[in-house]
């Protein structure tokens, strides 16, 4: 049987994302798109598969990227 939180016996996913690499988040956020879309056509209803999942990661990589462009260009010396 499924539950609402997969996760109940580890740390919080907002948590989980900070340490995970970007490969793997993208591949996560990937794979929850591709089922959200093949179980809306098959049901034919729009649904969201884990809208709270997905703004994590999306959250966590826009961090990422915002502290990568702040950073200064390594200089070559």
């Amino acid at each position: 049987m499924g539950s609402c939180i997969p996760f109940a016996d580890e740390q919080p996913f907002a948590e989980r994302v900070k340490t995970m690499a970007e490969d793997e988040l993208l591949e996560i956020w990937e794979e929850t798109q591709q089922l959200e879309g093949m179980l809306c056509n098959a049901l034919h209803a729009d649904l969201a598969l884990a809208p709270d999942y997905e703004k994590v990661i999306v959250e966590e990589l826009f961090l990422r990227s915002s502290l990568r462009m702040r950073q200064p260009a390594p200089t070559g010396k």
